[in-house]
């Protein structure tokens, strides 16, 4: 993503060297995070290389099958949630959906989830999104804390014993691959709408050098 910008190149590439060895019959899924439509993008991008099969958004019986299901797995345990989280299957048709749902049975021992293409894509964001956004909440608390002069971490702990509050530990920020990305793509397709989201971001992305400030002052 240049300027939080989504990047869809790699998988223009990728779907451009599946294209010449495509046959009837073939299913093609998506599995990396992308903007919504990105599959229904994929999907235009494959056609317009194989114009001699039919493709879903064509009409009728496809000749090939397209879906997309994005990854639920937490590095270092790939293969173990690979196996035994759910997974939510988008196909850019129910027939399409229905096809991807038995390679996936294969080996799933998770629920196969089938929904349509644009709802699996903004589900992989969503997931990461809300995971954002509570952690900026804990993180600007932690802020605010600081100029209170209070301790954050007794806070939150009292405030946890409410039975229907869960806040957060505050961190440096974000890491990982996934949470301080996937939210700029909804942003970056809903610019006036996503506001709680941009702004979780900034406090996140801000956070890292609030510490270094803080490990700096005498």
């Amino acid at each position: 993503m240049a300027d939080y910008q989504p990047d869809l190149r790699f998988v223009k590439a990728a779907a451009e060297s599946i294209a010449p060895v495509l046959k009837q019959g073939d299913l093609v899924i998506l599995e990396s995070t992308s903007p919504v439509g990105s599959t229904e993008q994929m999907a235009e991008w494959l056609a317009a290389a194989r114009p001699d099969l039919r493709f879903p958004q064509q009409g009728g019986l496809p000749d090939i099958f397209i879906a997309y299901c994005p990854e639920r797995v937490l590095p270092g345990k790939v293969m173990v949630e690979l196996i035994n989280n759910d997974r939510v299957i988008g196909g850019m048709t129910p027939a399409c959906s229905a096809r991807a749902s038995e390679l996936y049975r294969i080996f799933l021992k998770g629920e196969c989830v089938e929904t349509n293409a644009r709802t699996a894509e903004m589900c992989k964001l969503t997931e990461n999104s809300f995971r954002d956004v509570n952690i900026a909440f804990a993180n600007e608390l932690s802020l605010i804390c600081a100029e209170q002069g209070i301790n954050v971490w007794e806070l939150i702990a009292l405030a946890n014993r409410h039975p229907r509050v869960n806040i957060l530990q505050p961190g440096p920020g974000v890491g990982g691959h996934c949470i301080a990305v996937d939210p700029w793509f909804i942003v970056a397709q809903n610019p006036a709408l996503a506001r709680l989201i941009r702004t979780a971001r900034e406090v996140n992305d801000a956070k890292p050098q609030w510490v270094l400030d803080q490990v700096k002052m005498p």
